[in-house]
């Protein structure tokens, strides 16, 4: 911060301070602080204002009322609030992290990565390194940066499923096409099995401008079950996208590649595109719409080729503090198929995605997600003769537990329910893994 900055904020707190120091101590703080954990800055306000020639000068009080000044819409306050508290605990990471916020706003980028940068040295939990990096990537977009910046992961993991085929529980079932026998379902039926994982994950960004940057993203992942070699599963996965900030709106056009392998081979491939837009809704959230086409193609049964257009929006943030955060939406779309001799293999879907996560201290935090999908076919199935119905419903837990400064051990659950009106597609699938990842 420059030396009249240092000066003004000096000479504030320490009169402040000394005001202070005459006076009674300071009154309990959690009734402002729930008014601002239930969204309303105002009431806060109205709490805390009446103190400040007492109580500034205060970590505690000036970091509350720095929140109810920007709740509020005085950002001017609240930066100079946040500040005072910087002043009198130089460690208050999320004082800092909210001020630079404010003066990234402001177009002071300058002052906002002198603020940041003793965090470099500080103990911050995950979700903080989430924010500080992110505020570190628009100061270096607002100083006009041309760098290339990568950072990518590697991960083994270790675990199970109980249905590895996502096949039904019955191994025959009664289709009413081949007649009145139960059809034996072979390898496709239910089974279970142990399987190691193997992931990797890089992603780039490029500047061109400091509005303008390109991005690419890949991802490597291989399961290899210990005995159904011949359900052994991986996907290989590349986007390359070009983002665009078009006041406080960012717009992006990203064109998308997966290969699903499996037992090594090729099952499908799937080109596409995407277009996104990404607006602030709050000063803690924001909400996101995309449009996407895929085009699915199976090189060894022609008859599935497939394409998608699904249109999604969601909605996600954190609470005031940075340390919750959760997101949730929904999407509909339509799946083609490219046969026109089978129209039932085409269908109608939407859909619907919860989640969060919740730190319980520096190193550990949980999470959640939840998901739903409904897919409705378009004609009659032949094998069935009925117009196939499928619901999916799925839950899955993680604990995220830091190991070190890039260290991560991560249990997983997840459970799916495919409930359907065609006894083929009828299924639960549990799987758990545990998995170590390395973080670059």
């Amino acid at each position: 911060m420059s030396n009249y900055r240092d000066m003004l904020v000096a000479i504030s707190l320490f009169g402040l301070t000394f005001v202070a120091m005459a006076q009674e101590d300071a009154p309990s703080l959690a009734s402002a602080r729930q008014w601002l954990q239930r969204g309303l800055p105002a009431q806060a306000l109205a709490e805390l204002e009446p103190g400040l020639m007492r109580y500034a000068g205060m970590p505690d009080y000036d970091y509350l009322l720095g929140l109810a000044w920007q709740g509020s819409g005085d950002t001017g306050q609240a930066l100079f609030a946040f500040e005072r508290v910087v002043m009198a605990d130089a460690g208050h990471v999320e004082a800092r992290l909210k001020a630079a916020s404010i003066l990234l706003e402001r177009g002071d980028e300058r002052h906002a990565a002198e603020l940041l940068q003793p965090l470099a040295t500080l103990p911050l939990t995950s979700d903080q390194q989430q924010v500080l990096e992110r505020l570190r990537r628009d100061v270096a977009q607002a100083e006009g940066g041309r760098g290339l910046s990568l950072s990518g992961y590697l991960a083994l993991g270790v675990g199970g499923s109980d249905n590895v085929t996502s096949g039904p529980d019955s191994p025959q079932l009664l289709i009413p096409l081949l007649g009145n026998t139960p059809t034996a379902l072979g390898t496709a039926a239910r089974d279970q099995d142990q399987m190691a994982t193997v992931e990797a994950g890089l992603t780039l960004r490029k500047e061109l401008d400091a509005s303008t940057w390109v991005t690419a993203n890949g991802n490597l992942s291989q399961n290899f079950n210990r005995s159904r070699k011949d359900v052994k599963e991986g996907v290989v996965y590349l986007d390359l996208g070009l983002q665009k900030r078009m006041g406080k709106d960012h717009w992006g056009a990203t064109l998308l590649a997966q290969n699903d392998l499996v037992n090594d081979a090729v099952y499908r491939s799937s080109l596409g595109a995407r277009l996104n837009w990404v607006h602030p809704w709050s000063e803690d959230s924001r909400v996101s719409g995309y449009l996407q086409h895929l085009r699915f193609d199976f090189p060894d049964h022609a008859i599935d080729n497939a394409a998608r257009m699904t249109v999604g929006l969601s909605h996600d943030g954190a609470t005031s503090r940075g340390a919750r955060h959760w997101q949730y939406g929904l999407y509909a779309g339509k799946e083609v198929s490219k046969d026109d001799i089978r129209p039932h293999f085409s269908f109608r879907l939407w859909g619907v995605h919860l989640g969060g996560s919740v730190p319980v201290n520096d190193q550990l935090v949980l999470s959640l997600g939840l998901a739903y999908e409904e897919q409705r076919h378009l004609a009659t199935d032949a094998l069935y003769l009925v117009v196939r119905r499928d619901s999916s419903r799925s839950l899955g837990l993680a604990a995220d537990y830091k190991l070190g400064e890039r260290w991560h051990l991560i249990p997983r659950y997840t459970i799916t329910r495919n409930m359907s009106n065609t006894a083929l597609y009828d299924y639960t699938r549990n799987t758990f893994s545990l998995q170590l990842r390395w973080d670059f």
